[in-house]
């Protein structure tokens, strides 16, 4: 009943860690423009992690070797040349590329970034985790290393490249599925708007700021304005939900109201209900509101990781629910 073209439990992850490097780059990179100070260090590991595996997710969906994929890449960058920077430099701004391959360019875009953010940690940690007899040899390259990374982290310009590769990282992961237009589900609109790419943004949001409030328990401050801010994406992630599952269930589509009627009342019902709704939306918006009250780390710590456990859940599910539009 179901798609099988694409396996959601290794495309759900992949959704789910590229949302998060996405936004959480673009909030982290806002901060730090702001002047605000986190502890960089530790989120900056988890998104270069994060974008990683979602490369190595989308590989394993791809079942290619890496090589192969390689190839794909830079047949992906060629056509987002000739098809979009060509046509502009010539005056033409035409519009004539494929998700797969701006997100292919994206991503690696996005893994180089986090990589130079990261990477004034990472020189002190080789010197300080590494024997000297290891660490001597390498101090010229880390010094280079360091001094690139540092020149180019005092650059504003860097902090807003990272917020338009960030935006444009989550988008991809949004339209990556919705401009499939075999599975009607997945082009479901907010009346002209698209709605998964919608929905994405809000929950991407809400689960990056979870992961700043996880690092920072013991900074009330930090916490209450993660909160606050979350609280917004998740009303808006929720109200997009129900219109897009409003509008597939009254689409013209009998795939797409099949699809939306499966996760409403049918049989994912319950992991909808329970997993998306209950524990990722419900449930930090709960602690959220009690953490007003009683400053209790267990308690802000739980909603964040229900929080994040929905946000992977919600992709997981829109992609298992998609039905095929019979031909």
């Amino acid at each position: 009943m179901f798609q099988e073209y694409w396996e959601a439990f290794l495309i759900g992850p992949f959704l789910f860690f590229a949302g998060l490097v996405g936004m959480g780059m673009v909030v982290m990179s806002i901060i730090k423009l702001r002047g605000g100070h986190l502890r960089y260090e530790p989120l900056l590991y988890v998104l270069l992690v994060s974008i990683i595996l979602a490369l190595l997710l989308v590989m394993a969906d791809l079942t290619r070797p890496p090589t192969v994929m390689m190839v794909a890449m830079l047949n992906s960058f060629l056509t987002l040349r000739y098809n979009l920077f060509l046509p502009i430099l010539r005056g033409e701004f035409v519009l004539r590329f494929s998700w797969m391959a701006l997100g292919i360019v994206m991503l690696i875009l996005a893994l180089l970034a986090v990589a130079i953010w990261a990477l004034p940690y990472i020189t002190q940690r080789i010197r300080t985790l590494l024997p000297p007899a290891i660490v001597k040899p390498l101090e010229p390259l880390l010094a280079i290393l360091d001094k690139l990374a540092l020149w180019v982290l005092s650059k504003k310009w860097f902090y807003y490249a990272a917020i338009f590769i960030g935006v444009m990282v989550t988008l991809y992961s949004g339209f990556l599925i919705s401009e499939a237009k075999a599975v009607p589900f997945w082009n479901t609109t907010l009346w002209g708007i698209p709605g998964i790419p919608t929905i994405w943004i809000f929950s991407a949001t809400a689960g990056a700021l979870a992961l700043i409030r996880m690092y920072h328990l013991d900074k009330e401050e930090i916490v209450h304005i993660t909160e606050k801010y979350s609280l917004y994406a998740e009303i808006g992630e929720v109200v997009a939900i129900f219109l897009f599952l409003y509008n597939a269930i009254n689409s013209a589509s009998l795939a797409a109201r099949e699809s939306a009627w499966a996760i409403l009342w049918g049989e994912l019902a319950p992991i909808f209900w329970t997993l998306v709704i209950g524990l990722g939306i419900a449930v930090p918006m709960a602690t959220a509101t009690l953490s007003r009250l009683v400053h209790s780390p267990k308690l802000i710590y739980t909603g964040c990781v229900s929080g994040l456990f929905g946000a992977l859940a919600l992709r997981t599910l829109i992609v298992y629910a998609g039905i095929p539009e019979p031909l």
